[in-house]
């Protein structure tokens, strides 16, 4: 069985890859995979060849290959399994067709996050947050969701709208199995803040961000916990001071220091949904003032799901 892989921009992607590829594994005796290097966010590089080598399945079936141009990818033969993160990269899927047209090219979808369930326009919309320009996130988005529609043979979704969005076994068990068997503790008395890179995209000022974090943990107290902050991987941490931080590299969804405390807190974000729907923390879902609208610019399907799992929104800083 021969997989490429390109797309990933978190160690929380590699955890949906590492989901799929178990299941792959337990059907064949060997699984030769090529890896695209160079997903990155805001930026900045996300993973690394040592993430990619701990996430994925500890298995002597599975050979990975390191690729960073996409010429490489036309040089493989025979038939290929594409996996890509939250949409079927365009270029990545016409090299490995220009390397043989006659092949079979299967094209799996794995889940990016909240993002996966939106449409062309919150996609946009996240692109602009990011800093991209028009006519650009448009262009770009509105080509991504031809390449969902056209070129996807499978999506592999870590919640299945069928099943009123309940978790996919598969990924589920691969995020539980980083976590040591942990599970919320009331009487730990830690809320974890989940930190977002509001300042780094130009959001919000980090005046501004921190008065938030500071009401948020005011609440907290006034209701008898202690906010401790889990700063987002493309934060700066030492933004937070003096304030409590619970430092790590790993997603707060297979940290069992996150996993471990009494509740979670924070925006709408994928980490707080999983952590929420993976491992049943009690979750408090807030506005960020200024950032309000966000609420407004959530796709259908990315309300539904959002609801599922977490309360409605409060404004903590009133």
């Amino acid at each position: 069985m021969q997989v490429v892989v390109t797309g990933v921009r978190s160690r929380t992607h590699l955890i949906h890859i590492a989901a799929y590829l178990r299941e792959g594994l337990s059907r064949t005796d060997r699984v030769d995979l090529t890896y695209l290097t160079g997903g990155t966010f805001l930026g900045h590089a996300a993973v690394d060849e040592l993430d990619v080598r701990q996430l994925l399945p500890d298995d002597p079936a599975l050979h990975v290959r390191f690729v960073s141009r996409l010429a490489e990818l036309s040089d493989i033969e025979g038939d290929v399994t594409y996996v890509s993160v939250g949409a079927p990269g365009i270029k990545p899927w016409i090299a490995l067709r220009r390397g043989d047209f006659r092949r079979r090219l299967s094209t799996v979808v794995t889940d990016e996050g909240i993002g996966t369930y939106g449409d062309w326009r919150t996609r946009r919309d996240a692109w602009r947050r990011q800093g991209v320009r028009e006519p650009w996130t448009t262009m770009r988005a509105v080509a991504v969701e031809g390449g969902v529609r056209g070129l996807t043979t499978r999506r592999f979704p870590m919640y299945d709208e069928g099943r009123d969005f309940a978790p996919h076994p598969s990924v589920a068990a691969e995020f539980l199995r980083h976590t040591e068997g942990m599970a919320p503790d009331p009487s730990d008395g830690r809320v974890v803040f989940l930190g977002q890179p509001w300042v780094e995209i130009g959001a919000l000022s980090a005046d501004a961000y921190l008065a938030h974090v500071d009401h948020v943990a005011r609440r907290v107290a006034a209701d008898g916990g202690r906010l401790v902050i889990r700063p987002h991987p493309a934060e700066h941490p030492n933004r937070y001071g003096a304030r409590e931080v619970l430092a790590g590299i790993v997603p707060a969804e297979l940290d069992p220091q996150v996993v471990s405390a009494s509740g979670v807190i924070g925006g709408a974000s994928t980490a707080l949904l999983n952590l929420a729907a993976l491992h049943g923390m009690p979750a408090t879902r807030v506005l960020t003032p200024g950032l309000e609208h966000l609420e407004d610019e959530l796709g259908v399907r990315q309300r539904a799901l959002l609801d599922r799992y977490l309360p409605p929104a409060v404004d903590l800083d009133r």
